[in-house]
């Protein structure tokens, strides 16, 4: 059987290379992977458009006289464009509330070795200190100095199906590297009587309420962080729906 054509493989680059490059160029890929590596798509979609161009300069592979065959090879081959064709056309939204609910509430690995030594929180911003979900998180359930204590913070997060309590439950996901690592980290949020519905981003504020006795195990939903919201805003998705250091600052 004869090798693809020249014209058909460079096709095949082309079209991959130049998928790498519109995702290294657009914010889709923040979806999957975190914005660092976007230029790492950015260069190999270039090498690969350019090993498409040079294919088309190259001789034509042409099957010696006698052992023509029906060309199945190119076309086989024309099967490897159908993924960047799909990513294109149907691209997977970011991970939501759906995938929140499938998702365990992370515990850290430093749990029963001592918790980590905490920050200062940062100067409040127009009455209350911005945070990450995944900081207030991390603050709430293990920082033995309740750094949370008296402070009113700032969250964004989106709603997710379940509730605690009464409560409905605020939500982000934190991405190491991309999607398929990504952990799900969630507040409970109390004192707000509008309801709302699953994916709604929210721009919360409030206090953290501590938790009264003692605490049930980690990792179950018992032990969810809550915040006394005192004030909240439906806001757009950010361009980044993720959160990405290991331990939200």
């Amino acid at each position: 059987m004869r090798e693809p054509e020249r014209p058909t493989q460079g096709s095949i680059l082309l079209a991959v290379g130049g998928t790498a490059v519109w995702l290294g160029r657009s914010d889709v890929t923040l979806s999957y992977v975190r914005a660092g590596i976007r230029p790492l798509l950015l260069a190999s979609g270039a090498v690969l458009v350019a090993l498409g161009l040079a294919a088309f300069r190259g001789p034509v592979a042409r099957a010696p006289e006698g052992h023509a065959h029906g060309g199945v090879g190119p076309r086989i081959g024309w099967l490897l464009a159908l993924p960047p064709l799909v990513l294109i056309l149907v691209a997977p939204p970011a991970l939501g509330s759906y995938a929140a609910g499938q998702r365990a509430v992370p515990v850290a690995d430093w749990v029963g070795h001592g918790a980590p030594r905490f920050p200062p929180l940062q100067r409040a911003v127009a009455g209350a200190v911005p945070m990450d979900l995944s900081e207030f998180f991390y603050r709430a359930r293990f920082d033995p100095n309740r750094s949370l204590a008296g402070a009113r913070v700032r969250l964004l997060g989106f709603v997710t199906h379940h509730r605690v309590g009464g409560a409905y439950v605020l939500a982000r996901f934190q991405m190491f590297c991309c999607a398929a690592d990504a952990e799900i980290v969630e507040v409970a949020v109390r004192g707000d009587p509008t309801p709302r519905a699953a994916e709604q981003w929210l721009l919360v504020e409030g206090r953290w309420q501590p938790p009264p006795g003692q605490r049930a195990a980690p990792g179950t939903v018992d032990v969810l962080p809550v915040l006394l919201a005192d004030a909240v805003r439906p806001v757009a998705p950010p361009r980044d729906r993720y959160e990405h250091s290991l331990l939200g600052w």
